[in-house]
């Protein structure tokens, strides 16, 4: 693991969608660093359980349910995460669902939910801790993917995820001369347990796997360390940026 230095010790940091998965790995990454991290999930039981985790590490963890397609929900979660002094040094916006399904039975409640999740969330928390992120000085990142360039049969999900790069130049435009910045990170296939559990999702990912050039998928860890490096003091000059990690499969 890399040494990032001593910037994120005894900082507050949200990372959404943290029960397990990609968001699990950026929390415990995080609280590696020395962060104070808040684990959001929807569910209570499953963010309490995740910061007990992460607390049975010796990490710095606690819980903050809520549904961050909520926006009065957002600025709780938001409020919940913030340090003594209303400062917050990260925001990561993890959260995330899908939905595939060609296009002739695409529901309208298909693309209504995931872009509810996958990308009004993020605008929505990232509205909500504006001023907190300029008092820490603090950073954006969000969790796009490889497939915001598209991929067979998820519309809705892909739609939202080129959407939320592109949120994420914008907000990159206006926050910047006051100190944040906001980036992306775009992972590709990534072995989770949600994945493995999904048999057809599973082998469609281990074919593209077999395809590219690092012949393999993704570790959780893997992506973690890219969300902390763009949150770190080391990336203190990229900003409105799109970092892929998808061991070599799309290039923009």
């Amino acid at each position: 693991m890399m040494d990032m230095g001593e910037d994120m010790k005894g900082r507050p940091v949200l990372v959404t969608g943290a029960a397990r998965g990609i968001g699990l790995a950026i929390a415990r990454a995080f609280g590696r660093r020395g962060a104070r991290v808040a684990v959001n999930d929807r569910g209570e039981d499953a963010a309490a359980a995740a910061a007990s985790l992460l607390r049975g590490e010796g990490l710095d963890a606690f819980a903050v349910a809520g549904d961050v397609a909520d926006e009065a929900a957002c600025v709780a979660i938001v409020a919940a995460a913030c340090d003594g002094d209303g400062g917050l040094a990260a925001l990561v916006n993890n959260a995330a669902i899908g939905r595939m399904a060609p296009l002739a039975d695409h529901r309208r409640g298909y693309w209504d939910k995931v872009l509810a999740v996958n990308l009004l969330a993020p605008f929505q928390l990232v509205r909500a801790a504006e001023a907190a992120l300029v008092r820490a000085g603090g950073a954006v990142v969000n969790i796009a993917s490889a497939a915001a360039y598209g991929m067979h049969n998820q519309y809705s999900y892909d739609v939202s995820k080129g959407g939320l790069i592109t949120l994420g130049r914008s907000l990159a435009l206006e926050l910047g001369p006051r100190g944040v910045r906001v980036n992306s990170v775009c992972p590709g296939y990534v072995d989770t347990d949600m994945l493995r559990a999904d048999d057809g999702l599973r082998q469609q990912a281990e074919k593209m796997a077999r395809s590219l050039p690092l012949r393999r998928l993704a570790r959780p860890d893997e992506i973690a360390e890219a969300v902390v490096w763009l949150a770190s003091d080391d990336a203190a000059y990229v900003t409105g940026h799109a970092l892929f990690v998808d061991g070599g499969w799309i290039r923009p």
